[in-house]
């Protein structure tokens, strides 16, 4: 590629006439580099071909990489999210009143997560309950949301979300001290990988609602590194406070 764009940039200027290539500078680069001195401008033209052919290469390679994975029965995502687990919550048979008759389809709705900090839900239409389950797999891994846990594994304080009618309380809660509260949303937080919390769902306790609100919750955890960076303080834990004498 690159000894054909040469060939290409060399026969532009020899066919319109405009003389010797080494003895002027192309429009399109002195536009792009400013003005500058036309063999630098030439080696810089032919290191950016270069790149580009690179980056193309790379491309090629991972796509195929991926295709691999695909023939084999391997799943892309998992490289990307770990060992992604996915769990059902609800399957419901809804109907839609259309002028031609009544048409009925099915509705899933499920959460997954690696366990590592990053936690999805998707939700799925289709006329059977299988594909809709296969429509909210699919949506579940393209709706992925990434928490920053308290020591890998609890929260740094308390949280709260609101969905609809439906609020969420996420309570911090000492180490080793385990999950709480609301079936369902501690199913979410275990697949986030959060394992010491407690959680309490108030008002209207749909799955859908929850399951929202759970999320919203989560979306509004900050790490103590963020909270510091955003007051100007300098992070240091007590016993290095203590240590020092501070």
């Amino acid at each position: 590629m690159k000894e054909l764009e040469k060939i290409i940039y060399e026969e532009q200027y020899t066919e319109m006439g405009l003389g010797e290539i080494d003895s002027m500078t192309p429009v399109n680069i002195k536009g792009r580099y400013g003005g500058i001195h036309e063999g630098e401008a030439r080696t810089k033209y032919y290191n950016i071909l270069e790149r580009d052919n690179e980056h193309e290469k790379d491309r090629e390679e991972k796509e195929d990489e991926i295709l691999e994975m695909i023939k084999n029965g391997e799943d892309p995502n998992q490289e990307a999210f770990g060992p992604w687990a996915e769990c059902t919550i609800k399957v419901d048979r809804v109907q839609k009143v259309e002028r031609g008759g009544t048409t009925v389809r099915y509705r899933a709705l499920v959460i997954g997560g690696n366990g590592n900090g990053a936690a999805g839900f998707g939700i799925g239409k289709a006329l059977s309950p299988n594909e809709a389950i296969v429509k909210a797999c699919k949506h579940c891994k393209r709706n992925v949301f990434y928490v920053d846990r308290y020591l890998n594994t609890g929260l740094s304080y308390d949280l709260a979300g609101k969905h609809n009618s439906c609020k969420v309380v996420l309570r911090a809660v000492r180490p080793d001290y385990g999950l709480h509260g609301h079936p369902l949303i501690c199913e979410i937080l275990k697949h986030a990988g959060i394992t010491d919390a407690t959680s309490k769902s108030h008002g209207n306790r749909n799955p859908y609602n929850v399951v929202y609100a759970t999320f919203k919750a989560l979306m509004t955890h900050e790490s103590l590194e963020e909270i510091a960076l955003k007051r100007g303080k300098k992070l240091m834990n007590l016993q290095r406070a203590r240590r020092l004498g501070i």
